[in-house]
């Protein structure tokens, strides 16, 4: 039985749907995301499968961008891969976060730590730390621990040397940015800005190697992430702990 997998990314503006038959990327479909998510994503997804005579019931795995990201974008993909594992017994899904499409970006780089940076509004960031033995050899990223909600000033302090630094959370933390330009002294390198963004192709990637190790998500219990927890339940939590305090 042949593998038919399909990959979703609408957790940044860089939409895209992609197929893959048998391990191998046969097409893909880019648009951009920043509106209209359901309609832009069925449509596409329609007509890629279409477009090489599969229907929905072809379909083996779903890849799918859980996030962090845009929050209704990220809402919609895992929408349609739960409605599609729903209504086509079989389907295996597998959750990508958005941290782990990113890192895919920066295989090709020689890099030993590497931090994927998501902003988390305020002066914090999601960050998740990935790593591998040999800076040279463009092995699959490996995570280190779960990611965490920390300042700048935790991170300069925290990370491993040397480390390269690669997501979109740069571009509002400018003391990361700032620290990089130290060059050689601080140890911290910055990838390129083009690889800041996941793509569909690393979704792809990273979803795959995820089905490899069986790390499949129940649709049931496929969920979007986020980088934090709204403000109500924050200042819910908040409250519970002054109302516990003052007992």
């Amino acid at each position: 039985m042949r593998s038919v997998c399909v990959a979703m990314e609408t957790s940044c503006r860089a939409g895209g749907v992609a197929l893959a038959v048998d391990g191998a990327l046969a097409d893909v479909r880019r648009f951009n995301a920043s509106s209209r998510h359901a309609t832009t994503l069925l449509v596409h997804l329609r007509e890629l499968l279409t477009a090489h005579g599969l229907a929905p019931g072809d379909v083996t795995e779903v890849y799918v961008s859980v996030g962090p990201g845009s929050f209704t974008g990220v809402r919609v993909g895992v929408t349609v891969a739960r409605t599609l594992a729903q209504a086509v017994p079989g389907i295996k899904t597998v959750a990508v976060p958005t941290t782990h499409a990113v890192a895919e970006n920066a295989r090709p780089l020689a890099w030993q730590h590497l931090a994927v940076i998501l902003d988390a509004k305020d002066e914090f960031a999601y960050v998740q730390q990935f790593q591998r033995e040999d800076p040279a050899s463009a092995a699959a990223p490996q995570p280190v621990g779960p990611p965490r909600i920390l300042t700048p000033q935790q991170m300069l302090a925290e990370f491993p040397r040397p480390v390269t630094l690669i997501g979109e959370g740069l571009a509002f933390h400018p003391a990361l940015t700032v620290a990089a330009a130290a060059g050689d002294t601080s140890g911290i390198t910055l990838a390129d800005p083009a690889l800041n963004v996941p793509t569909v192709e690393s979704v792809h990637t990273a979803g795959q190697r995820l089905a490899r190790d069986n790390a499949f998500t129940d649709y049931n219990h496929l969920l979007p992430i986020y980088a934090r927890k709204s403000e109500a339940e924050r200042l819910w939590e908040e409250r519970q702990r002054q109302a516990t305090s003052d007992k």
